[in-house]
């Protein structure tokens, strides 16, 4: 807590440095603003070289710190001067979502990547709610592969939905473009461009094949034991 307090008071300095906040205004403060703090993650995978690794540590990076600016610049955005035609407030929401997004796909595809001994057991909820509900999992494989191909620069995810009741492969553009309402996220690859091309080239189908097969399982059968609860829970 102490650190997201310093975070805070460090946008709050950066606001009025450009003039978003008065400087002369000292009430004017951070009160409900969240931050978020971007994870360092150590991927063992040899799918991917370090360049790649890095430059995809520092996106993260990046729009941690973009989110946290735009959660301060929403505490003290005008509200009254919101309209159809032109408003900050508006365009601030739709920045807010996507680098929302973006900070946190990409912490669910860093955690669920990178085991070079992955192995699914055909006991666990993973592979017994994705074969009841895609007829077999070999089905949620193409179906997810054929999802990560088609995708533009954007994501392929396998969520829960609670709409629909059931688990199903979303593609999603960019960071929030097309998001089915209701979808609780638990596989997911990254298939923007840069995911891929430093490594790949073109050649986005070997990098897919690549991820999958090393999918950590025992981080996404923990997932998937959380949308079991969101479902019984929701009736």
């Amino acid at each position: 807590m102490k650190l997201d307090k310093l975070i805070k008071e460090s946008l709050d300095d950066l606001l009025r440095e450009k003039g978003i906040i008065e400087k002369e205004n000292k009430d004017a403060t951070l009160i409900e603003s969240y931050v978020v703090q971007p994870i360092k993650f150590d991927l063992n995978t040899d799918l991917l070289s370090s360049k790649n690794k890095k430059a995809h540590q520092e996106l993260l990076e990046g729009y941690s710190k973009q989110l946290n600016e735009i959660s301060a610049r929403l505490d003290t955005a005008e509200k009254d001067e919101a309209n159809l035609n032109c408003s900050l407030w508006r365009s601030l929401k739709i920045d807010e979502s996507y680098n929302h997004n973006a900070v946190f796909l990409h912490g669910l595809f860093f955690q669920n990547i990178s085991d070079v001994n992955s192995q699914i057991n055909m006991d666990s909820l993973t592979f017994m709610r994705l074969e009841r509900d895609f007829g077999s999992f070999d089905n949620w494989q193409e179906d997810f592969i054929a999802c990560g191909l088609s995708s533009r620069n954007g994501w392929v995810v396998t969520s829960y939905n609670t709409q629909l009741k059931r688990y199903i492969n979303n593609v999603i553009d960019l960071h929030s473009n097309h998001i089915m309402i209701g979808s609780h996220p638990l596989i997911v690859l990254d298939c923007w461009e840069h995911s891929y091309y430093r490594d790949y080239l073109k050649d986005r189908k070997t990098y897919i094949h690549g991820m999958m097969k090393e999918l950590n399982w025992n981080v996404i059968e923990d997932r998937f034991k959380v949308a079991e609860k969101i479902s019984k829970v929701l009736g």
